[in-house]
């Protein structure tokens, strides 16, 4: 189980809202994606903070390095936490910059780990650094996995962060 924060969009995702997450193992959009795969049986709560500029059926997890999105946050994360090196793709992030370079998932997903640590390495961001770890570690760097969901009440350690 892990836990973390999502945009989303209602009706299917009310922000301040949690849902449990389970992994079903298949890629919205990638195929047989390795990391997918690994996620299958894997569950994750997660609160929704962000309406994101998604479809009302997505989540989008959020995730350092993960990409900025459609309203494109930061290009690059000198505005944001001081560091010039360049995040990855707008929309997937590191993940979609290492794919883009192999297919091999253990190539990619050893691209990603570098990324992480070239943008998060220095003072002050290790919470950004361990983000993006557990991104290519736990998360098996899926490439939008597939999921069933549940609505369940928000535990406390999450509203605590968020102040929802």
């Amino acid at each position: 189980m892990s836990y973390g924060y999502a945009a989303g969009n209602q009706p299917n995702f009310a922000c301040g809202h949690c849902y449990e997450l389970k992994f079903t193992g298949s890629s919205n959009n990638a195929g047989t994606d390795d990391g997918s795969q690994s996620l299958s049986g894997k569950s994750m709560i997660v609160q929704v903070v962000n309406i994101g500029g998604i479809q009302s059926n997505q989540l989008d997890i959020m995730i350092p390095g993960g990409g900025v999105g459609a309203n494109n946050a930061c290009t690059s994360g000198s505005s944001q936490w001081g560091s010039s090196t360049k995040i990855g793709a707008q929309n997937g992030g590191m993940l979609s910059q290492c794919k883009s370079q192999s297919t091999d998932y253990s190539t990619y997903k050893s691209c990603v780990l570098s990324m992480c640590t070239a943008a998060f390495g220095g003072s002050g961001m290790s919470d950004l650094l361990a983000g993006c770890d557990w991104f290519v570690n736990w998360y098996g760097a899926a490439d939008n996995p597939n999921f069933n969901y549940t609505e369940v009440s928000c535990p406390s350690a999450i509203n605590s962060v968020s102040g929802m």
